[in-house]
């Protein structure tokens, strides 16, 4: 029995898996060595009903997939669930119902975090994201966050735009990225240094042309001094915009205040169709190593975390050292404001 056991040992080590016990529990746990270490920069701790599986799960699924530090947002809208709905929708597009600003998620993923022990907290850098866009009062509800828990935020965001179907599922008017009532949160947080995570779509499904390209530009150049990242380099599911890379190589050189997050759709749409780098994508890249960053784009749930970051592999492996390592966790430090000796 001991020399089968022992013969297994060998073959998970040969394999590159070490499965370790679980602290109070009987469960396994899959630890893997990884050739690089990750900064996941996009992470939702709650899904679009508000649900997380737990920080703690959250934590392990990091650990496990050898992420050392992480992006969180909340989600700033939550799903309708009407009276004449049997089944709860959980997902935006899981039926046609409405979704509404929600506040409260701030509240859950800061209060979610201050219970932790310091190492932990240490490896988490949450935003605020629970506002209405195209409402005035939105920056008194940042303010208001920043009193309550101060030396937590890192930044704000994600704050959704244009967002394929979703943007027509929220009441009131559609928000964008250029809108009047986003003028003083940009300058609050070039102010504080925060930077701004972004979702908003550059074009639209039926044209596939960079039909709002011009909202999230006039964002961008109006306001110099506040750190922007578009996430998902301006893509959205079933977009496929004609010159998307002439167009981010022109942006990057005309504004240093720019950023890329490569999360959710993008990565298999244009990066890498069928798990192959595309050659173009590599040289931008390449070309600007210090502008891009990668992330998960989970909501709440995360038992498919490890293959989700580690499917990035693949892109570290085609790119040079020095733009690889940048990519998987330098140059979120580049961005993100220095801590307080107060936090936490």
């Amino acid at each position: 029995m001991k020399k089968s056991i022992s013969i297994i040992v060998l073959l998970l080590a040969f394999t590159g898996h070490i499965f370790t016990q679980e602290t109070n529990s009987s469960r396994l746990i899959e630890k893997t060595d990884y050739k690089y270490k990750i900064n996941d920069v996009h992470c939702h701790y709650v899904d679009f009903v508000q649900h997380t599986e737990g920080i703690d799960v959250l934590l392990k699924k990091m650990d496990s997939a050898s992420v050392e530090n992480i992006v969180l947002f909340g989600l700033s809208v939550t799903k309708l669930w009407t009276d004449y709905d049997r089944q709860r929708p959980v997902y935006y597009d899981d039926n046609d119902a409405p979704a509404y600003y929600y506040a409260y998620t701030d509240v859950i993923l800061a209060e979610a975090i201050k219970k932790l022990p310091k190492e932990q907290k240490d490896r988490l850098y949450p935003m605020i994201c629970g506002f209405n866009p195209v409402d005035r009062n939105g920056l008194d509800h940042i303010k208001r966050m920043v009193g309550m828990y101060p030396d937590l935020w890192v930044g704000i965001g994600e704050v959704f735009f244009r967002h394929d179907d979703l943007t027509r599922m929220i009441y009131g008017r559609n928000p964008t990225a250029n809108c009047a009532s986003m003028d003083p949160v940009y300058e609050y947080a070039a102010e504080k240094n925060l930077p701004i995570w972004i979702h908003s779509d550059i074009g639209d499904p039926i044209s596939n042309k960079p039909t709002f390209l011009y909202e999230m530009e006039d964002a961008i150049k109006n306001h110099p001094k506040t750190k922007m990242v578009w996430c998902h380099i301006g893509d959205t599911r079933g977009v496929d915009v004609v010159g998307l890379s002439e167009i981010t190589i022109r942006l990057l050189n005309a504004y240093p205040n720019l950023y890329y997050d490569i999360s959710w759709v993008v990565f298999e749409q244009i990066i890498a169709p069928e798990g192959k780098p595309d050659p173009e994508w590599l040289a931008i890249f390449e070309q600007f190593p210090n502008r891009f960053m990668v992330g998960t784009d989970k909501i709440g749930g995360f038992s498919d975390y490890v293959q989700t970051i580690r499917k990035y592999d693949v892109l570290f492996d085609a790119l040079s050292p020095e733009t690889a390592k940048k990519l998987a966790s330098e140059n979120m430090f580049e961005l993100l404001p220095k801590r307080s000796k107060n936090a936490n």
